[in-house]
């Protein structure tokens, strides 16, 4: 019974061993686990990211205006004060799966929160001097009218007491000052201007926050051997926004699918990517503040604070636009372009003659910074770049997503105050969108998909191997020699007894010399026998 107990185990622990070598359960659990869907782990990840992602925020403060307007100064001063920091706090929300298609729809809400001890100061309570956006966008819209209509703008314009420069706080200013000109706007184009108060920040940001609905593909189906199955566009990517596949301001085309100038589907919103992205990579990123999706190519391997990614920089022409390039001339309105490095934004903002450019003006035209003092044209310190760790496919520590706001003057009719501000692309305040290091919950997961999990099971393994071939081992040495009860026979008690007393008569006949060696070798005996 020994033995077969001791081989049948042997057996079990070198099979259970062996399959979980092969069958690498560890891997299997992951991958079921970090999919999206209900009730595994990436779904509750995603629905409630636990990533601190700050927005810090650089504001403009123009300090010789008078001098710049009076003509007593060539150049504007601008100092750059901040940052102001916001954590950005993302949900997901109204989650349906698509099993048709295999896709996701959902609409992400952001909300951001003060975050006073990283900042400089006190928004609602520093002041800056800044561009009057309403007044100088629609200076520029009105451009082209008549001149009558130029003087009427005009005359309003001096009614309402709108001056082109504004003294707010950081507060108003990135999120909402009430101002006479968009209230008037407002009444007679409800349509159009369908708010009351003006920041730069709630435009770019949180607009339409609670309302943007994302169609999102899910990771590729395979068939019943693990393969991908042919022709499925990548995991985690775009389809739709709204039900839009494409900017229609930016002339999108539901027939052909758009040029790659115009379109949405294709991208990420920024949050989750394949598992399996690498060194040869390379994807286009999407955030209604670009009011584009930006190119975004592999740079180096990366190692912060003992996790592993991969960075992915944007690339320096990310906001050309050019009438003979198929995947930027959308971007230029009646064939005119901006400059090199201004990427419009007016579509997406109720065609105000707003721009996004890299800071201070960093791989853009370098006539931008002719009209100011104070822009340094820093390239290392104003590079962007998203760092992906491969485990999870989400963005870490090292995420850095610089960007700069800016206000377009065209041409100016009939207007004195916005005569020395013509044709000049005032800059209104730069982002860095970067992210935190992860918290500890998030780094435990990232080692043990990485090393320890696959440690685990690969010590759990060879144990099981190891017992089994102890096991089997034991069953080999008790086949092979076996207890033989004739060798050496157990003596009852009583038997014992008898035989002693027997072997001390017979000693007596004996010489003492013959009596002393007989006791040894019954000595010897009874050690043997009774041990």
């Amino acid at each position: 019974a020994e033995l077969l107990r001791s081989a049948a185990l042997g057996m079990t622990l070198l099979f259970f061993g062996s399959l979980v070598l092969i069958s690498d359960p560890v891997r299997s659990i992951l991958d079921m686990q970090l999919t999206l869907k209900p009730g595994t782990l990436l779904y509750k990840l995603w629905l409630f990211p636990p990533l601190d992602v700050y927005v810090d925020v650089y504001m403009f403060n123009y300090t010789n205006v008078e001098e710049f307007m009076s003509g007593r100064a060539a150049k504007l001063k601008i100092e750059e004060v901040g940052p102001y920091v916001y954590k950005e706090v993302l949900t997901n929300h109204n989650v349906t799966l698509n099993e048709a298609n295999n896709t996701i729809t959902y609409t992400p809400r952001r909300e951001y929160i003060f975050e006073p001890k990283r900042s400089v100061g006190d928004p609602k309570v520093d002041y800056i001097r800044a561009p009057n956006i309403p007044l100088m966008g629609v200076t520029t819209l009105a451009s082209d009218l008549s001149m009558f209509a130029s003087l009427g703008l005009t005359a309003i314009f001096r009614q309402l007491k709108a001056k082109p420069m504004l003294n707010l706080t950081v507060h108003e200013y990135l999120w909402g000052y009430e101002d006479n000109l968009v209230q008037l706007a407002g009444k007679f184009v409800p349509s159009w201007i369908d708010f009351t108060s003006f920041g730069i920040m709630e435009k770019l940001f949180r607009e339409g926050n609670e309302s943007n609905v994302f169609n999102m593909y899910l990771p590729e189906r395979r068939d019943r051997y693990g393969v991908k199955l042919p022709g499925q566009p990548r995991a985690y990517n775009v389809d739709s926004i709204n039900q839009e596949r494409g900017f229609r301001r930016w002339n999108y085309n539901e027939e052909t699918n758009g040029t790659m100038c115009n379109r949405i589907w294709g991208s990420h919103d920024g949050t989750l990517f394949p598992l399996d992205m690498n060194e040869n990579d390379e994807f286009l990123l999407y955030r209604r503040t670009f009011c584009r999706r930006l190119h975004v190519k592999f740079n180096s391997s990366v190692n912060i604070g003992g996790i592993d990614g991969l960075r992915y920089d944007m690339q320096p022409n990310a906001f050309d636009s050019e009438l003979g390039n198929s995947n930027s001339s959308c971007f230029c309105k009646n064939n005119r372009c901006l400059k090199k490095g201004v990427g419009s934004v007016s579509p997406c903002y109720y065609s105000m003659p707003l721009a996004i450019t890299y800071p201070h003006f960093v791989h853009a035209d370098p006539s931008l910074l002719e009209p100011f003092d104070g822009l340094v044209a820093d390239e290392e310190r104003f590079t962007s770049s998203i760092v992906l760790q491969p485990q999870l496919g989400a963005p870490m520590q090292g995420t850095h997503l610089r960007l700069q706001a800016n206000q377009v003057v065209g041409k100016v009719s009939f207007n004195r105050d916005m005569n020395p501000f013509e044709n000049m692309v005032l800059p209104l305040l730069w982002v860095d969108l970067n992210l935190d290091e992860y918290v500890w919950p998030l780094r435990f997961l990232v080692h043990g998909i990485k090393w320890a999990f696959p440690l685990i099971q690969w010590c759990a393994a060879l144990a099981m191997l190891m017992a089994g071939v102890y096991q089997l081992c034991a069953a080999l040495f008790l086949c092979l020699w076996p207890a033989h009860k004739s060798q050496f026979q157990k003596v009852e008690m009583p038997d014992r007894t008898i035989a002693l007393q027997a072997i001390s008569l017979g000693t007596k006949f004996r010489k003492p010399s013959v009596t002393t060696s007989i006791q040894q070798e019954l000595e010897e005996q009874h050690q043997l026998l009774f041990g």
